[in-house]
């Protein structure tokens, strides 16, 4: 899980900081994935796809079970009631930037409830679970994560209350992880953290090459890496998309759909037509109201007159 600075005195373990720094990782090349998509490099179709629908759960899902883990590992050494508050501070922080700038960016599409803000919650409510048996919060993890698909409350559609994961429908957003099902994981990862409390194979593990040194050291600082990572994968990708000769991504999509619908009628000049339909909009000024699919009987007229003009 996004961690903060660790203070000296504090005891730590290194296969903890290891997993996290895999886990971290793994999102960083998720994201990268992303965004090649979205500006239009590749086309995955990560939220179809169900190769890219598993690799979120288990990324997502590593992040979470270590917060579980980690809960139960920090109640251990006696909780420090100062360094919770301040790790949560800075939790809650980091979680309110990230909507700040998701609404800025993408305002369609806003992180209200993302990874950040679960787990600061989750490291609230997991400490009132943390007395029970670990079987107590496997069985309590299960009860959690199948609640969804059980059930679905007009009440928590409510936009105050949509964090919770109980509403109708799904919301927009470009990251979403609601108490329910996610806290499940969450509840997993106390119950692993009791059963593996006190066995000592796992605690004495060292990392021993450069490799492990360096994935213990991710973890460590896993929360500014976090931050850091993505506004410097999209800036450096968008910065390419501007200096390169190429289209853009609204561009890539619109010849792609065009062309698909231009081949069902056997034309064998698509890609020049289709070519011809986009710049003829742009120089027309009316590429922005057919992207938003806004239509005026004038301009309804005008798309149709530029769309005859480029078939002819």
């Amino acid at each position: 899980m996004p961690a903060v600075p660790p203070s000296p005195s504090a005891a730590r373990l290194p296969v903890v900081d290891a997993a996290r720094g895999v886990a971290i990782l793994a999102m960083a090349a998720y994201h990268l994935s992303w965004d090649l998509d979205f500006l239009g490099f590749a086309r995955l179709n990560l939220l179809e796809n169900p190769f890219w629908l598993a690799a979120r759960t288990a990324i997502l899902g590593s992040f979470l079970l270590l917060v579980g883990v980690s809960l139960v590992l920090a109640a251990q050494r006696g909780f420090d009631r100062r360094r919770f508050l301040w790790r949560l501070g800075l939790l809650a922080g980091a979680a309110g930037a990230v909507s700040a700038v998701s609404y800025a960016q993408f305002p369609d599409s806003p992180i209200f409830f993302g990874v950040l803000h679960h787990i600061a919650v989750a490291s609230v409510l997991g400490l009132a679970f943390l007395r029970l048996p670990a079987w107590a919060n496997a069985a309590l993890g299960v009860a959690v994560w199948v609640l969804p698909d059980l059930t679905s409350v007009p009440l928590f559609d409510q936009p105050a209350l949509q964090w919770i994961g109980l509403m109708t429908f799904p919301p927009d957003s470009n990251d979403y992880v609601p108490l329910f099902p996610w806290f499940g994981i969450v509840l997993w990862g106390i119950a692993l953290g009791q059963l593996w409390r006190g066995r000592g194979a796992p605690a004495a593990w060292r990392p021993g090459g450069a490799g492990g040194r360096a994935l213990a050291w991710m973890g460590r600082w896993s929360l500014p890496i976090y931050l850091v990572h993505q506004p410097v994968l999209f800036g450096a990708l968008s910065l390419l998309v501007l200096l390169s000769s190429g289209p853009d991504r609204d561009t890539r999509d619109f010849l792609t759909n065009c062309e698909a619908g231009c081949a069902t009628s056997g034309q064998t000049t698509c890609a020049a037509q289709c070519r011809c339909i986009a710049d003829e909009l742009k120089r027309a000024n009316l590429w922005q109201d057919v992207l938003a699919n806004r239509y005026t009987g004038g301009t309804r007229a005008a798309v149709a007159a530029v769309v005859v003009g480029c078939k002819r």
